[in-house]
């Protein structure tokens, strides 16, 4: 990937992330990342779906192409805990010491 494809889609890709995907996580090993350390602190809260974002996107070459890609939740269409008032996780995993 060229940096300035890159940077370009990086900031395309920051405003059609959802609110509860940090910033940092930009490429399919950054939501593999952040998904091992969210699944490590899951116990936090009591119900899955007000945990997890109901998707995350990333970026991924393919063929030379800086493609996007998604993962869906398998509420992803009938609930989003950022709509419905849910605290933020990262805020959760802030507030017990937890550096993100």
């Amino acid at each position: 990937m060229s940096q300035t494809n890159t940077q370009s889609h990086e900031e395309n890709l920051i405003q059609i992330k959802h609110p509860w995907q940090p910033d940092w996580v930009i490429t399919r090993e950054d939501v593999e990342l952040f998904l091992k350390l969210m699944e490590h602190y899951r116990y936090l809260v009591e119900d899955e779906r007000d945990w997890y974002p109901p998707f995350l996107v990333f970026l991924e070459e393919i063929n030379g192409k800086v493609m996007v890609g998604s993962i869906l939740s398998k509420w992803h269409t009938v609930y989003d805990p950022h709509i419905s008032g849910r605290p933020d996780p990262i805020d959760i995993l802030r507030e017990n010491g937890v550096q993100v």
